[in-house]
C-alpha cells in the first residue's frame, strides 16, 4: 500500500493539523530505523516525537509511564508494576480511576518487542498495524465513517468513544479490528500536546486498504448531505 500517498490524502482532504502517524509491534526493529534517542514520560509523549521522524522504541523506553507501557502490551518488571499501582492508587484516591477498571483496560496482544513509530508517510518499507489520527471531532465524524466505524448492524454496532487512558485507543482499534475514537485524557493533553478541541482515531491496518477511496466519497456525501440540510433550515428560518 502507498502510505505517502494515503498520508498525503488524508493531510489534504480532511485539512489535518497534524501528520497521520504509523505504529508497528515487531520482535526486532526493521534495518535502518533507529532506536529513540530522548527518554520519554509517557508512552503518548512518543506520539509527538514520531511526527517529526520514524524511530523505535523498548519496553524500557516506555518504562516511566506504567500504564502505557502495559496498553502497548508490554510485561513491566516488578519495580516499574509497584510504581504503576501506586500511580493507580493515587487516580483512585481522587477518583480519578477505579482500581477496578484496571484488569478491562485494553492492552495490545501481538507479541512484540519493540513498537516502530513514525510519520504515516515514511512507512513505505513495512507496513504499520495501526494508523493513529489527531484531529477535530468533525474530522473523527468523517474518518469514522469512511473506516466503517459507525455502521450499524446489530445490537454490537455503531462506534464508541472513550477516554482515559488515551493510549488505550491502539489496543482498541487493534482488538475490535475497527476504528476506535479516544477522547483523551490529561496525559496526553500534557506530553502529546493534544488540544482542547482534538481527539484520537486510530485506525488498525485492514481498514486502511479502501480507506483513500472511501473518504473521498464520504466528503461528496457529506456536502451533498450538508446541501439538503441548510435547505431544510432555510425553509424553516423566521
Amino acid at each position: 500500500m502507498d502510505y505517502v500517498r494515503l498520508a498525503k490524502s488524508l493531510m489534504e482532504s480532511l485539512g489535518l493539523g497534524r501528520p497521520p502517524l504509523g505504529l508497528v509491534f515487531l520482535d526486532e526493529p526493521p534495518a535502518g530505523v533507529p532506536h529513540t534517542d530522548r527518554a520519554a514520560p509517557s508512552a503518548c509523549a512518543l506520539w509527538k516525537a514520531a511526527e517529526r521522524s520514524l524511530f523505535y522504541a523498548t519496553a524500557e523506553d516506555h518504562y516511566n509511564c506504567p500504564i502505557g507501557a502495559l496498553t502497548q502490551g508490554f510485561d513491566l518488571p516488578e519495580a516499574v508494576m509497584q510504581q504503576g499501582m501506586e500511580l493507580i492508587g493515587r487516580m483512585a484516591e481522587i477518583q480519578y480511576f477505579a482500581m477496578a477498571e484496571v484488569e478491562n483496560v485494553p492492552k495490545v496482544t501481538k507479541p512484540h518487542r519493540v513498537v516502530v513509530y513514525g510519520p504515516l508517510e515514511r512507512f513505505q518499507n513495512f507496513s504499520p498495524d495501526v494508523a493513529l489520527v489527531v484531529c477535530s471531532p468533525y474530522q473523527a465524524m468523517l474518518l469514522s465513517e469512511a473506516a466503517h466505524a459507525v455502521e450499524w448492524r446489530g445490537k454490537e454496532s455503531g462506534a464508541g468513544a472513550f477516554g482515559r487512558p488515551a493510549c488505550a485507543v491502539i489496543p482498541r482499534a487493534l482488538g475490535d479490528h475497527s476504528a476506535a475514537v479516544s477522547l483523551g485524557c490529561t496525559g496526553a493533553r500534557t506530553f502529546a500536546g493534544i488540544a482542547d478541541g482534538e481527539l484520537l482515531v486510530a485506525i488498525p491496518a485492514p481498514r486502511l486498504d479502501d480507506l483513500e477511496a472511501r473518504l473521498a466519497i464520504i466528503l461528496q456525501s457529506n456536502a451533498e448531505m450538508r446541501n439538503y440540510y441548510d435547505g431544510r433550515k432555510a425553509q424553516f428560518a423566521s
